[in-house]
């Protein structure tokens, strides 16, 4: 059942916090939908890679510059997408990159493919990466949020945050005026520089 808890922080609110949090540097690779237009409303930056169409491959594009780059490397995936990959997990925590912070928008549904429910609120997401060999921490306010990210940006190895957060979508959904073509290539070279 999606979560419309309303005294649970939004994912623009996790957004804004993480952005605020991020190195100049640091790299943040956003979830398809909700996810991607979430931030590039908060900040869009050359260093934030947009997935398109591609759920599920949140988290291995994530693992992939980080374990190929020196930065911070944040991945904000939706409890539908990871669970899709959830075996990613074992993989990421194989690799043990310590710039790659997993953050996940657990609103125990798939937002941006309608609300349907996912099955995150019967499977402790948290839980199967400390399994895993992860750093990780369920969160449902900001001010928990912000400390575990401070603790996961210290950690030497691979951390996720489960955010648990209220069901919201935008009243619109801003389409920015270049393709993701232009985002690919800029993103790249951001990362050439």
């Amino acid at each position: 059942m999606s979560n419309f808890d309303e005294s649970l922080p939004t994912q623009w609110r996790y957004t804004e916090a993480i952005v605020d949090a991020t190195p100049d540097d640091g790299i943040i690779v956003s979830n398809l939908g909700v996810s991607s237009w979430i931030l590039s409303a908060v900040e869009d930056r050359d260093r934030n890679y947009y997935m398109k169409g591609a759920m599920g491959t949140t988290t291995p594009l994530g693992l992939g510059l980080a374990v190929s780059r020196d930065e911070q490397v944040t991945v904000l995936d939706g409890d539908g997408s990871l669970l899709m990959s959830l075996g990613s997990l074992s993989t990421v925590a194989r690799q043990e990159p310590s710039n790659l912070i997993i953050v996940v928008m657990n609103n125990s549904a798939f937002a941006t493919t309608g609300g349907q429910p996912s099955l995150a609120n019967e499977v402790d997401i948290a839980a199967v990466a400390a399994d895993c060999g992860f750093w990780s921490a369920d969160v449902d306010s900001l001010e928990a949020f912000e400390k575990a990210y401070q603790t996961a940006t210290g950690y030497n190895g691979p951390s996720l945050i489960n955010c648990t957060m209220t069901t919201t979508v935008p009243d619109s959904y801003p389409e920015p005026d270049y393709a993701h073509s232009y985002r690919k290539h800029r993103f790249r070279t951001a990362l050439e520089e």
